[in-house]
């Protein structure tokens, strides 16, 4: 019971701090994964007084996903269903050509100035409408959502690192006496803190383990699925299921050593 109280100890911790990691990967996941849903939905408008090559739009701008004409017979059936003196066929040679350009992913304010400013560079363009305020609005949402996340990560994990460092110091102190034991016999630093490194590795194995299969279990709850499967967006799969592992993995080994070395610097030979 010794040894699984010492390696809870250090397990709690570090499942905290993989918590927090985990979550910015599936949150960040999650916000890019849906900036590429808005992006194709968000489309910008513009008005040519001539028929718009796809070709030439897409060899000025690179992050186009689709552009289309704009249908405007279903506006012109209204108006001449309402007014019937109206002259239809001269209305439909004098009115212009609409386009909507859609975007591979959600642009910012610089590149919608830039891509404005692209389009009015063609002769035949006579304006441009981008919805700006309400891209902005959500745009801000986007990083405001990103930035509370690092955040909050970021506290969970200077909490636990320390957490750790005590727990990992609490740990060599019930083990001084063999400690000291071994610096007398002329053990080198590697040997004597040896368990301390297994404990760091096994944890590390452990937690990170613990952690995917905990979101996993989470990120395919019903509630979860239904929400996820509404916003259209991809935040888990068997892929990144066994990527975000390796990721905690890594990240957990490096934390663990380096709590492990922070001790043993610190630690004042007898």
């Amino acid at each position: 019971m010794i040894w699984f109280r010492q390696y809870l100890s250090l397990l709690v911790p570090l499942i905290a701090l993989l918590v927090g990691i985990e979550s910015v990967l599936l949150i960040n996941r999650a916000v890019v994964s849906h900036e590429e849903v808005i992006g194709k939905n968000y489309a910008i408008v513009f008005v040519s007084q001539n028929e718009i090559k796809e070709e030439d739009i897409k060899a000025s701008i690179s992050d186009i996903y689709s552009i289309r004409l704009l249908d405007t017979s279903q506006v012109l059936d209204d108006i001449d269903s309402k007014f019937k003196d109206t002259n239809i066929d001269d209305l439909k040679k004098s009115l212009p050509f609409f386009y909507a350009i859609t975007l591979n992913s959600f642009p910012n304010q610089s590149q919608i100035k830039e891509i404005e400013k692209t389009l009015m560079s063609f002769g035949n363009i006579t304006r441009v409408e981008s919805f700006s305020k309400s891209h902005d609005q959500t745009y801000r949402l986007l990083i405001l959502l990103k930035g509370c996340i690092v955040v909050l990560s970021g506290l969970i994990f200077i909490i636990s690192l320390f957490l750790m460092i005590k727990q990992i110091e609490v740990w060599r102190f019930e083990h001084s006496e063999r400690m000291e034991i071994m610096t007398y016999l002329g053990a080198h630093s590697k040997i004597k803190n040896a368990p301390l490194y297994r404990l760091a590795l096994t944890s590390s194995f452990i937690a990170a383990l613990i952690v995917v299969f905990i979101v996993a279990f989470i990120v395919n709850t019903n509630k979860i699925s239904s929400i996820v499967s509404m916003l259209g967006i991809n935040i888990f799969s068997p892929t990144t299921f066994i990527i975000d592992y390796f990721i905690l993995l890594f990240a957990a080994y490096v934390i663990s050593m380096s709590s492990v070395f922070v001790v043993i610097l610190f630690q004042k030979e007898p």
